[in-house]
Protein backbone atom coordinates (compact mmCIF):
# COMPACT_ATOMS: atom_id res chain seq x y z
CA UNK A 1 0.00 0.00 0.00
CA UNK A 2 1.38 3.42 -0.95
CA UNK A 3 1.79 6.19 1.65
CA UNK A 4 -1.01 8.18 -0.01
CA UNK A 5 -3.43 5.24 0.08
CA UNK A 6 -2.49 4.46 3.70
CA UNK A 7 -3.23 8.05 4.75
CA UNK A 8 -6.54 8.06 2.85
CA UNK A 9 -7.74 4.76 4.32
CA UNK A 10 -6.34 5.21 7.83
CA UNK A 11 -6.43 8.91 8.72
CA UNK A 12 -9.03 10.39 6.36
CA UNK A 13 -11.77 7.75 6.25
CA UNK A 14 -14.41 8.50 8.94
CA UNK A 15 -15.10 4.76 9.24
CA UNK A 16 -11.47 4.09 10.21
CA UNK A 17 -10.55 3.72 13.91
CA UNK A 18 -7.59 5.99 13.08
CA UNK A 19 -9.59 8.87 11.56
CA UNK A 20 -7.87 12.01 12.79
CA UNK A 21 -11.02 14.11 13.55
CA UNK A 22 -12.95 11.27 15.21
CA UNK A 23 -10.10 9.39 16.93
CA UNK A 24 -7.39 12.08 17.24
CA UNK A 25 -5.29 10.27 19.86
CA UNK A 26 -5.04 7.10 17.73
CA UNK A 27 -4.25 9.21 14.67
CA UNK A 28 -1.50 11.01 16.59
CA UNK A 29 0.05 7.69 17.61
CA UNK A 30 -0.01 6.52 13.99
CA UNK A 31 1.70 9.70 12.78
CA UNK A 32 4.25 9.45 15.61
CA UNK A 33 5.03 5.85 14.67
CA UNK A 34 5.52 6.81 11.02
CA UNK A 35 7.91 9.62 11.98
CA UNK A 36 9.84 7.29 14.30
CA UNK A 37 10.28 4.82 11.43
CA UNK A 38 11.67 7.57 9.22
CA UNK A 39 14.09 8.71 11.92
CA UNK A 40 15.28 5.16 12.50
CA UNK A 41 16.00 4.72 8.80
CA UNK A 42 18.01 7.96 8.82
CA UNK A 43 19.94 7.03 11.96
CA UNK A 44 20.84 3.63 10.48
CA UNK A 45 22.48 5.44 7.57
CA UNK A 46 24.24 8.13 9.62
CA UNK A 47 25.16 6.16 12.76
CA UNK A 48 25.19 2.45 11.86
CA UNK A 49 24.50 0.03 14.70
CA UNK A 50 24.26 -3.76 14.86
CA UNK A 51 22.38 -4.28 18.10
CA UNK A 52 19.39 -5.91 16.39
CA UNK A 53 19.54 -8.88 14.00
CA UNK A 54 16.97 -10.55 11.77
CA UNK A 55 17.35 -14.36 11.78
CA UNK A 56 15.42 -14.53 8.51
CA UNK A 57 17.54 -12.39 6.18
CA UNK A 58 20.57 -11.50 8.32
CA UNK A 59 19.85 -7.74 8.50
CA UNK A 60 21.56 -5.96 11.39
CA UNK A 61 20.76 -2.46 12.60
CA UNK A 62 19.64 -0.19 15.41
CA UNK A 63 16.02 -1.26 15.78
CA UNK A 64 13.16 -3.04 14.09
CA UNK A 65 10.45 -0.79 12.69
CA UNK A 66 7.02 -0.07 14.15
CA UNK A 67 4.01 -1.79 12.58
CA UNK A 68 1.24 0.70 11.83
CA UNK A 69 -2.44 0.14 11.09
CA UNK A 70 -5.65 1.99 11.88
CA UNK A 71 -6.31 0.03 15.05
CA UNK A 72 -2.95 -1.44 16.05
CA UNK A 73 0.57 -0.08 16.56
CA UNK A 74 3.35 -2.55 17.42
CA UNK A 75 6.81 -1.12 18.20
CA UNK A 76 10.01 -3.05 17.32
CA UNK A 77 8.09 -5.37 15.02
CA UNK A 78 9.12 -5.29 11.34
CA UNK A 79 12.50 -6.06 9.78
CA UNK A 80 13.32 -3.14 7.43
CA UNK A 81 15.09 -5.49 5.01
CA UNK A 82 12.77 -8.50 4.53
CA UNK A 83 9.57 -7.26 6.19
CA UNK A 84 9.36 -10.12 8.68
CA UNK A 85 7.34 -9.76 11.90
CA UNK A 86 8.46 -11.26 15.18
CA UNK A 87 6.12 -14.20 14.63
CA UNK A 88 7.91 -14.96 11.36
CA UNK A 89 11.31 -14.71 13.04
CA UNK A 90 10.27 -17.11 15.80
CA UNK A 91 8.87 -19.58 13.26
CA UNK A 92 12.06 -19.41 11.19
CA UNK A 93 14.15 -20.24 14.27
CA UNK A 94 11.83 -23.18 14.96
CA UNK A 95 12.09 -24.48 11.39
CA UNK A 96 15.88 -24.31 11.50
CA UNK A 97 15.95 -26.17 14.81
CA UNK A 98 13.63 -28.84 13.43
CA UNK A 99 15.84 -29.27 10.36
CA UNK A 100 18.93 -29.51 12.55
CA UNK A 101 17.35 -32.17 14.76
CA UNK A 102 16.05 -34.18 11.78
CA UNK A 103 18.84 -33.67 9.28
CA UNK A 104 18.15 -36.96 7.53
CA UNK A 105 14.38 -36.47 7.32
CA UNK A 106 14.02 -33.23 5.39
CA UNK A 107 10.45 -32.68 4.14
CA UNK A 108 9.79 -33.41 0.47
CA UNK A 109 6.51 -31.59 -0.18
CA UNK A 110 5.55 -28.37 1.59
CA UNK A 111 2.47 -26.16 1.37
CA UNK A 112 2.11 -22.65 2.76
CA UNK A 113 -1.31 -21.07 3.17
CA UNK A 114 -0.80 -17.32 2.65
CA UNK A 115 2.91 -17.98 3.03
CA UNK A 116 4.79 -14.86 4.16
CA UNK A 117 7.73 -13.47 2.23
CA UNK A 118 9.87 -14.22 5.27
CA UNK A 119 9.06 -17.92 5.11
CA UNK A 120 9.46 -17.89 1.34
CA UNK A 121 12.96 -16.44 1.82
CA UNK A 122 13.83 -19.13 4.37
CA UNK A 123 12.64 -22.01 2.21
CA UNK A 124 14.50 -20.71 -0.82
CA UNK A 125 17.78 -20.43 1.11
CA UNK A 126 17.73 -23.59 3.23
CA UNK A 127 17.91 -26.06 0.37
CA UNK A 128 14.44 -27.43 1.07
CA UNK A 129 11.99 -28.91 -1.38
CA UNK A 130 9.64 -26.68 -3.33
CA UNK A 131 6.98 -25.06 -1.15
CA UNK A 132 3.66 -24.56 -2.92
CA UNK A 133 2.01 -21.31 -1.90
CA UNK A 134 -1.76 -20.92 -1.67
CA UNK A 135 -4.00 -17.86 -1.43
CA UNK A 136 -7.76 -17.64 -1.01
CA UNK A 137 -8.09 -15.82 -4.34
CA UNK A 138 -5.82 -14.89 -7.23
CA UNK A 139 -4.19 -11.53 -6.64
CA UNK A 140 -1.32 -9.67 -8.31
CA UNK A 141 1.11 -10.38 -5.47
CA UNK A 142 4.73 -11.49 -5.41
CA UNK A 143 5.57 -14.25 -5.12
CA UNK A 144 2.47 -15.34 -7.01
CA UNK A 145 0.44 -18.17 -5.43
CA UNK A 146 0.69 -21.61 -6.98
CA UNK A 147 -3.01 -22.22 -6.48
CA UNK A 148 -6.05 -20.47 -5.04
CA UNK A 149 -8.45 -22.35 -2.84
CA UNK A 150 -10.61 -22.39 0.25
CA UNK A 151 -8.80 -23.81 3.28
CA UNK A 152 -11.98 -25.72 4.06
CA UNK A 153 -11.78 -27.47 0.65
CA UNK A 154 -8.09 -27.80 -0.22
CA UNK A 155 -7.50 -29.07 -3.78
CA UNK A 156 -4.75 -31.51 -2.73
CA UNK A 157 -4.66 -35.27 -2.32
CA UNK A 158 -5.02 -36.91 1.09
CA UNK A 159 -1.66 -37.62 2.73
CA UNK A 160 0.30 -35.76 0.05
CA UNK A 161 2.14 -33.10 2.10
CA UNK A 162 5.06 -33.38 4.54
CA UNK A 163 4.81 -29.92 6.11
CA UNK A 164 2.01 -27.36 6.19
CA UNK A 165 2.55 -23.71 7.18
CA UNK A 166 -0.57 -21.91 8.36
CA UNK A 167 0.46 -18.65 10.03
CA UNK A 168 -2.20 -16.08 10.98
CA UNK A 169 -4.78 -17.65 8.68
CA UNK A 170 -7.09 -19.63 10.98
CA UNK A 171 -8.43 -16.48 12.69
CA UNK A 172 -9.95 -15.51 9.31
CA UNK A 173 -11.77 -18.85 8.86
CA UNK A 174 -15.41 -19.04 9.96
CA UNK A 175 -15.50 -22.84 9.84
CA UNK A 176 -12.42 -23.52 11.94
CA UNK A 177 -13.14 -27.22 12.35
CA UNK A 178 -13.31 -27.85 8.59
CA UNK A 179 -10.12 -25.87 8.00
CA UNK A 180 -8.18 -27.88 10.58
CA UNK A 181 -9.65 -31.14 9.29
CA UNK A 182 -8.33 -30.28 5.82
CA UNK A 183 -4.85 -29.53 7.17
CA UNK A 184 -4.94 -32.91 8.92
CA UNK A 185 -6.22 -34.67 5.81
CA UNK A 186 -3.51 -33.48 3.41
CA UNK A 187 -0.66 -34.27 5.85
CA UNK A 188 1.10 -37.55 5.36
CA UNK A 189 1.55 -39.80 8.42
CA UNK A 190 4.35 -38.27 10.46
CA UNK A 191 3.88 -34.89 8.77
CA UNK A 192 3.98 -31.55 10.58
CA UNK A 193 1.62 -28.58 10.63
CA UNK A 194 3.14 -25.28 11.78
CA UNK A 195 0.24 -23.20 13.14
CA UNK A 196 0.24 -19.61 14.35
CA UNK A 197 -2.64 -17.39 15.46
CA UNK A 198 -2.83 -14.13 17.42
CA UNK A 199 -3.99 -14.43 21.03
CA UNK A 200 -6.22 -11.72 22.47
CA UNK A 201 -4.74 -10.35 25.73
CA UNK A 202 -6.99 -10.90 28.74
CA UNK A 203 -9.50 -13.10 26.89
CA UNK A 204 -10.41 -16.27 28.83
CA UNK A 205 -12.13 -18.21 26.03
CA UNK A 206 -11.86 -18.08 22.24
CA UNK A 207 -14.90 -16.66 20.46
CA UNK A 208 -16.35 -16.07 17.01
CA UNK A 209 -16.63 -12.52 15.66
CA UNK A 210 -18.54 -10.67 13.02
CA UNK A 211 -15.95 -9.42 10.53
CA UNK A 212 -15.46 -5.64 10.57
CA UNK A 213 -14.14 -4.59 7.12
CA UNK A 214 -12.78 -1.32 8.55
CA UNK A 215 -10.50 -3.06 11.01
CA UNK A 216 -7.01 -3.88 9.80
CA UNK A 217 -7.25 -7.62 10.37
CA UNK A 218 -10.86 -8.56 9.54
CA UNK A 219 -10.79 -11.48 11.98
CA UNK A 220 -13.54 -14.07 12.26
CA UNK A 221 -12.13 -15.31 15.58
CA UNK A 222 -10.54 -13.94 18.71
CA UNK A 223 -8.34 -16.65 20.19
CA UNK A 224 -7.50 -17.13 23.86
CA UNK A 225 -5.03 -19.48 25.58
CA UNK A 226 -7.61 -22.27 25.11
CA UNK A 227 -6.71 -22.33 21.39
CA UNK A 228 -4.92 -25.65 21.87
CA UNK A 229 -8.26 -27.20 22.85
CA UNK A 230 -9.79 -26.08 19.56
CA UNK A 231 -7.10 -27.75 17.48
CA UNK A 232 -6.84 -31.05 19.37
CA UNK A 233 -8.19 -34.01 17.46
CA UNK A 234 -7.57 -37.76 17.36
CA UNK A 235 -4.58 -38.66 15.23
CA UNK A 236 -2.17 -35.79 15.86
CA UNK A 237 -0.02 -34.59 18.69
CA UNK A 238 0.03 -30.84 19.39
CA UNK A 239 2.94 -29.03 21.08
CA UNK A 240 2.80 -25.34 22.00
CA UNK A 241 6.18 -23.66 21.45
CA UNK A 242 6.58 -20.46 23.46
CA UNK A 243 9.39 -17.98 22.73
CA UNK A 244 9.89 -17.62 26.48
CA UNK A 245 10.96 -21.27 26.64
CA UNK A 246 13.26 -21.14 23.62
CA UNK A 247 15.02 -17.77 23.87
CA UNK A 248 16.86 -15.88 26.57
CA UNK A 249 15.84 -12.27 27.17
CA UNK A 250 18.99 -10.94 25.38
CA UNK A 251 18.31 -13.21 22.37
CA UNK A 252 14.69 -12.06 22.21
CA UNK A 253 15.79 -8.40 22.22
CA UNK A 254 18.41 -9.03 19.55
CA UNK A 255 15.97 -10.83 17.27
CA UNK A 256 13.04 -8.51 18.07
CA UNK A 257 10.77 -11.30 19.32
CA UNK A 258 8.13 -10.86 22.01
CA UNK A 259 8.73 -13.54 24.65
CA UNK A 260 4.98 -14.26 24.66
CA UNK A 261 4.97 -15.03 20.91
CA UNK A 262 4.32 -18.69 20.13
CA UNK A 263 3.37 -21.30 17.57
CA UNK A 264 1.81 -24.75 17.68
CA UNK A 265 3.45 -27.78 16.11
CA UNK A 266 0.99 -30.54 15.20
CA UNK A 267 2.44 -33.92 14.17
CA UNK A 268 0.17 -36.44 12.47
CA UNK A 269 0.43 -39.97 13.83
CA UNK A 270 2.18 -42.47 11.65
Amino acid sequence: MSATEFIRKTLLDPRSPGCFWIHPWQALKIVGGALANQLLALSDRLLPSKQRECPVCGWRGRAFRTFLSADEIIPESICPACGSFDRHRLLVLGVRQQLHENRHQAPGHLVGFSLSRAMQFLLEHEGLARCFRSEFAWRPVRPAPDFAGDLCRVPLNTGSVDWVFCSHVLEHIFDLTSGLDEVFRILRPGGLAWLQVPLEPGLAHSRRLEIDPYRAHAHAWQFAPDFHLLIERPGWDVTEVLALDRLSAPEARRFGIDLQERYWLARKDG
